[in-house]
């Protein structure tokens, strides 16, 4: 099965306009990264609407899956 927190965007550090890449799990857990340059960046889930996504998408996958292996039956 798909895992959607796996997958990955990317922002840009704040003071030194770097790529960052993270996970869409490391968003939805607010962690803190840490760039090149030394800048600290908190990442923020707004309205807690990463997690929320990861769990709707990761739930659609799984029932598509249970909707295909039940098929044949």
């Amino acid at each position: 099965m798909i895992n959607i927190s796996k997958q990955t965007v990317k922002i840009n550090c704040p003071k030194c306009k770097a790529s960052l890449t993270v996970s869409l799990k490391q968003v939805a857990n607010e962690v803190t990264i840490n760039c090149n340059c030394g800048t600290e960046v908190q990442l923020v889930d707004s309205n807690g609407s990463a997690k929320k996504s990861i769990r709707d998408i990761n739930g659609a996958f799984k029932a598509h899956e249970n909707t295909i292996k039940n098929l044949g039956k």
